[in-house]
């Protein structure tokens, strides 16, 4: 019996322990990732208004208007720190074939927010590795969000 509570005791410290070191590492820090991905997203939503809440009523955009709202995008910010292309370091080629890299779907010449959105962030955020069964589950959830916007 004695064993076993000190075994509870022990797990518990060490889950707390894992907790408190997570909460340490990505919310403590002036420039944490919570806080920038906060600010991308602002970012983004701002730029997105600007070219959609006139004519699409913030729902879609049209997918020869990318280049445009990427520049925009990427006015403010260095080159590895914007979510958008600016002309400083990324000329109109350049920026071509990094939109093409995103593989941004547009459903009859029109792209959605959450597509582009999610496509932004993956750039910035999602350079790691993800094995068969994580790319599935990624395309089953692609899928679905694309399902959602049909139905707005």
């Amino acid at each position: 019996m004695l064993i076993i509570v000190i075994c509870t005791h022990v797990m518990l410290n060490l889950f707390i322990l894992v907790i408190i070191q997570q909460f340490e590492k990505y919310y403590l820090p002036q420039d944490n990732m919570i806080t920038l991905f906060k600010t991308d997203q602002a970012r983004f939503m701002h730029v997105w208004k600007e070219f959609t809440q006139d004519r699409y009523q913030c729902l879609k955009i049209k997918e020869n208007q990318l280049t445009k709202f990427f520049r925009k995008l990427g006015e403010k910010g260095e080159k590895e720190q914007s979510l958008g292309f600016s002309e400083e370091y990324y000329e109109d080629g350049e920026l071509k074939k990094q939109l093409l890299k995103m593989a941004i779907k547009s459903d009859n010449g029109y792209i959605y927010f959450n597509e582009l959105l999610y496509r932004c962030m993956r750039r910035k955020y999602g350079n790691m590795k993800i094995n068969k069964k994580m790319q599935i589950f990624e395309l089953r959830t692609q899928y679905g969000i694309y399902l959602m916007t049909l139905a707005i």
